[in-house]
């Protein structure tokens, strides 16, 4: 006779894997890989923000241990039959680290022309903006149908103000704010950059397989 506790417990082990499972089949799954950490962006062409007199030449952190962790968008998967199309918002990509949470630019967080002025709230989607075309943020069409994509190979940044505790220059972990999608590295360590923009160095365009 079947004792009735371990009947129990596998219903409950089948049902929390079949739980599992539909998450997954539900999900879009994004790869990316983590290419590069920023220390500086010169502007390609100066940058003219409300209530300044001069345009922005560069940005650095906010402190000197922060970043822009640069990232590149490898492909995504949207095979699932319940799925009719994904919609890509480079924006909705979130850093987290620890309880740490990063994503989009925020005023009064970064450092403009090596001096102690900071980006104001009516300038922060401008110099966003700005730091997007110099790191090749771009995604031409950002809804995505059922199927696979390979080789997408689309760049994108998300700006760490500060250092990161413990952090030893390792991938980050990305998560997708809003949509059902499950984000997934290749493990590839970024290289670590100084300057990307007008006299820096270029960084990686497509994705290791």
């Amino acid at each position: 006779m079947r004792h009735p506790f371990i009947s129990l417990f596998t219903v409950l082990a089948l049902t929390a894997c079949s739980g599992a499972d539909t998450r997954l089949q539900h999900s879009v799954v994004l790869h990316y890989q983590h290419v590069a950490n920023v220390h500086q962006i010169n502007f390609s062409a100066p940058v003219a923000v409300p209530g300044r007199s001069e345009p922005v030449q560069s940005v650095l952190p906010l402190q000197s241990e922060g970043f822009w962790a640069v990232f590149l968008l490898c492909s995504l998967d949207a095979t699932d039959a319940r799925i009719p199309s994904f919609y890509v918002d480079l924006d909705r990509f979130r850093i987290e680290y620890g309880k740490q949470r990063f994503g989009p630019l925020r005023p009064y967080t970064l450092r403009l022309d090596d001096t102690v002025e900071l980006n104001k709230r009516a300038d922060t989607r401008v110099l966003a903006d700005a730091i997007g075309a110099e790191i090749g943020s771009s995604l031409s069409n950002p809804v995505f149908r059922r199927g696979i994509y390979p080789h997408l190979d689309v760049r994108f940044a998300i700006y760490i103000p500060r250092g990161l505790p413990d952090y030893s220059g390792d991938q980050l972990p990305l998560s997708y704010e809003g949509g059902q999608a499950l984000v997934l590295g290749n493990g590839a360590p970024p290289s670590d950059v100084d300057v990307v923009g007008l006299g820096g160095t270029g960084i990686a365009a497509q994705c290791l397989p």
